[in-house]
Formats: C-alpha cells, structure tokens, sequence
C-alpha cells in the first residue's frame, strides 16, 4: 500500500474522487491542528512513512507548513511530491525537489494571475486611482483614458502565465509580443522573438509584463539601461519573482519620469519591510504575491494532483516532471 500525505482540505473537498484509489493508496491526512489521521478511522496517525504527497496552498497558507515540509524531509522513501506551484526557488521547495525521486509542478494557477494583470492593467489605463480620488472628495472630473485595444503589450517570460495574458488581451484588441528562450509561434502572441530582442522591443511597448523565473540569468533583468529604454507613458508589471528586478533602478526610472507607474506583486524580500520605499512611492502598486490566490486555483492544483495520481498508480508518465 502506498502512503500518500495531503492536506485535509483537500480530502474533505475531493473525497470522491480520492476513494477510488483505496485499493492502492492509503491518505494521510494534515489537518490544521498539526495532527495526522486516517481518513478511513479517523485515527490519529503516528508512525507511517510517507510515499508520495501533494502540497498545496492549504499547506503554504496555513498553520502547519513547516510540520508538512518537516515530515517529507524526513521521510526514508519519498518517491514523488506533486507541487501546487509552478518554480521551485523556495527553499523549503528546493530541498524537497532534492529529497523527492521525482517532482512535478503545476501551471494552473497562470488562469487567475492573468486575471491580476487585467486587473492592474485596466485600472492603471482608466485611471483608477484618479476616479477613486475625486470620487471620495465629491469632485466630478471627467478624465481622459486609454484603451487596451491597439496597445503594444511585451510579455518578457511567454510560458504558461504570458499564454494566457496574451490570449485575453488579443481578445480585447491589443498587440502581443512574446519573449522565451524557443522561437516559434505561440498561443495568444502575434509574434514571439528570442529574449536577445529584449531592449529593442521595451521601447515599443505601452506595457511590460514579466513572467519570468528567477535564475543567474535573469537576476536584475529589469535594471538601468531596462527602464531607461521604456516610454515615458509606459506601464511596468512583474508578476515572475522580484529578483528579476532592480529595485533601486526602477525607483530612479520613476522618479525620473520614465516608466508612468509600476505594478508588482513580487518583491526582492518577501514579506517586504513596512519602511520600504516602494510602499510609499505614489507611481507604485504592490500586493502582497497573491496573484493566483483564488479559491478556483485551489482546485485546479487539486485536479492537477489527480490527473497525476491516476498516471502514477497506472505507471504512467507524470505531467510537469522536472528532471
């Protein structure tokens, strides 16, 4: 029998189709008073060694992610993790990549985040916080706006996030370019060009999005010379991780007039310090990396997980298997 532990959110919504694995799989269950049961008994679960596993954002959001990460890493046999995110640069998530036979990841959550960008996109070209502003001081000021229709949008990092953000906004009208390592076409880009192309393609944008993971070669993609070559009216948005930025040279860019405003929802340090500078700074969005939280990208890591578990009992190969 193979042991699998998960968390007990996940069951209790996935119970059904968790049950047709009985023969093969025996669940244990983390709830969020940190102890393990048997779904089955509802017995308390004190010694079993764990196989395989799912980690989600149960897990990462609640009360005992650090007893989840600890059990794994201290598991003699762990054959297969399948993770809820789609990088691996967390540390708890490095050792278990390495402590794990086999690592898959999970690409859903792009659906929500893709969203986020619309979201920031459309309230920085309708200017949102203008509206917002004279709508609290009673003031009835008609603005000027712009449209996503017609605009150059630069996607830096076209994997599964930049597909669908290119897709909704070619849907409503706008230019897509697509920068990744492999050239060729690609869902929802008009055109997709290698990442050497980066610094011509910045000026011609009206927004920038990065959807980049964060490794040595792209640590500071986003510095001086990066902002110094976007329009005056452009808008910049990093949805990848906040290393790929330049923190000091995008504060220098906006206070200079160039780019218009800058969206993050990554930032170099996690949670970022209360007295940090881009808080304050009146041509910066920040939320807090909470792009894909969404209870609709809770179940579709959860249908990523089962889909993957059928091929693991089936021996079959696994979806999103890292090396």
């Amino acid at each position: 029998m193979i042991n699998c532990l998960i968390h007990d959110h996940v069951y209790r919504r996935r119970t059904a189709e968790l049950s047709a694995f009985a023969d093969k799989i025996r669940f244990v269950l983390l709830a969020d008073d940190g102890v393990f049961r048997d779904p089955q008994t509802g017995e308390v679960v004190s010694d079993t060694e764990i196989d395989i596993a799912f980690g989600n954002g149960d897990v990462w959001f609640g009360p005992q992610a650090r007893l989840f990460f600890k059990t794994l890493l201290s598991a003699p046999k762990l054959d297969w993790f399948q993770s809820s995110a789609a990088g691996v640069d967390n540390p708890g998530l490095q050792k278990l990549r390495a402590a794990a036979n086999r690592y898959t990841t999970n690409h859903t959550q792009s659906e929500s985040m893709s969203e986020w960008v619309l979201w920031q996109a459309l309230d920085w070209l309708k200017r949102g916080p203008e509206h917002r502003a004279n709508a609290a001081e009673g003031v009835w000021k008609p603005l000027d706006q712009r449209d996503i229709h017609s605009s150059r949008w630069l996607i830096v990092g076209y994997g599964s996030i930049g597909t669908s953000v290119g897709t909704r906004v070619r849907a409503l009208g706008g230019h897509v370019t697509g920068l990744r390592r492999a050239v060729s076409p690609s869902e929802g880009a008009d055109v997709i060009l290698p990442l050497s192309s980066l610094e011509e393609e910045v000026a011609k944008a009206d927004i920038v999005l990065l959807s980049l993971p964060h490794k040595p070669s792209t640590e500071d993609i986003a510095g001086e010379d990066f902002f110094a070559a976007m329009k005056q009216d452009a808008l910049f948005m990093n949805i990848g991780r906040g290393k790929l930025v330049d923190e000091g040279a995008l504060i220098a860019a906006l206070d200079a007039g160039r780019p218009s405003h800058a969206v993050l929802d990554v930032t170099r340090e996690e949670p970022l310090p209360a007295d940090h500078p881009l808080w304050t700074h009146p041509k910066v969005t920040i939320t807090p990396h909470d792009s894909p939280q969404t209870h609709a990208t809770l179940l579709r890591a959860d249908e990523t997980f089962l889909a993957n578990l059928a091929r693991y009992v089936a021996g079959e190969p696994l979806e999103h298997e890292l090396d």
